[in-house]
């Protein structure tokens, strides 16, 4: 019996790394897909026209250009926003506000308070 629920446990474990493996992959594609589409977007440019941030298919935020601190610092550390998610400062899609989401979650300490 003890056999029995072991390898019903065992089989269950795999099913759950093997969905799980498949739902890396399909991110990982729509990763990949992003970039892709970004960079075709910009090439097709002129390159006097070609700024490397815009947005894919009119939704995807995307930015290319070399970050300075304080857009690394708005995106993932700004308590003043009210944004949980904000375009990344550098790549495809979008970057996470941590003091507001810690804010949103109940966290509340001085770290996460805006001034």
């Amino acid at each position: 019996m003890i056999d029995n629920v072991r390898d019903d446990l065992s089989r269950r474990t795999n099913t759950v790394r093997d969905e799980l493996d498949a739902l890396k992959s399909l991110i990982r594609m729509a990763v990949v897909g992003a970039v892709l589409g970004a960079i075709y977007v910009e090439l097709r440019k002129p390159p006097a026209e070609r700024t490397w941030n815009g947005k894919l298919l009119g939704v995807v935020p995307y930015d290319f250009r070399l970050p300075s601190l304080e857009a690394l610092r708005q995106a993932y550390w700004n308590p003043r926003s009210p944004k949980i998610v904000t375009p990344r400062p550098l790549g495809v899609g979008w970057a996470v506000n941590i003091p507001t989401l810690l804010r949103r979650l109940g966290v509340h300490n001085e770290l996460t308070r805006g001034r």
